[in-house]
């Protein structure tokens, strides 16, 4: 599996986005695969507060995403399928709107692809900064020990979904 290309290409594109993005002033490194997954705490847009290190036990999704992105839009329904297919099993989701979204402009994204996991708003693009995200959309996917285990620019499809995750599951 490590040396699938769907693997090489994970690991080139977090490569890529860590060291390519703007150096952030209060960074004392760029995150890489392995690294611990910086804790944070963010409201959804249903008022519900997710602590990542809440979480720690299972597989955690962190989708990045804008209204506007034709992946976004095109990808979404896999993930509603691998979320409620594993949901069950531990599986945590959580779509991150990007800094300059609307609450307004999330909701009918949310409404018209009939999104019912957590999805939040990013504000003053926090979470972004925090984990070096510079380009939408990006996926990063952190193992139930809350480490950096992938990163994907771009569309996501169910086999790398199952491929990265499937062993947590």
């Amino acid at each position: 599996m490590i040396g699938s290309p769907f693997v090489k290409r994970a690991v080139f594109f977090i490569m890529l986005v860590l060291f390519s993005g703007c150096v952030q002033e209060d960074a004392k490194q760029n995150l890489q695969l392995g690294d611990p997954a910086p804790d944070f705490a963010v409201k959804d847009l249903k008022g519900r507060v997710i602590v990542l290190s809440n979480l720690t036990g299972n597989p955690v999704i962190l989708r990045f995403f804008e209204t506007g992105c034709r992946f976004c839009k095109a990808d979404t329904p896999a993930f509603s399928k691998f979320y409620h297919k594993y949901k069950g099993n531990g599986l945590q989701l959580l779509y991150i709107g990007s800094f300059y979204e609307s609450a307004e402009a999330l909701q009918t994204f949310i409404d018209t692809l009939a999104i019912d996991f957590p999805v939040a708003m990013d504000e003053g693009a926090r979470l972004a900064d925090l984990y070096g995200v510079r380009v939408y959309p990006q996926t990063l996917f952190i193992s139930p020990d809350q480490k950096i285990i992938a990163a994907i620019l771009g569309g996501v499809g169910e086999a790398e979904l199952e491929e990265i995750l499937g062993k947590y599951l």
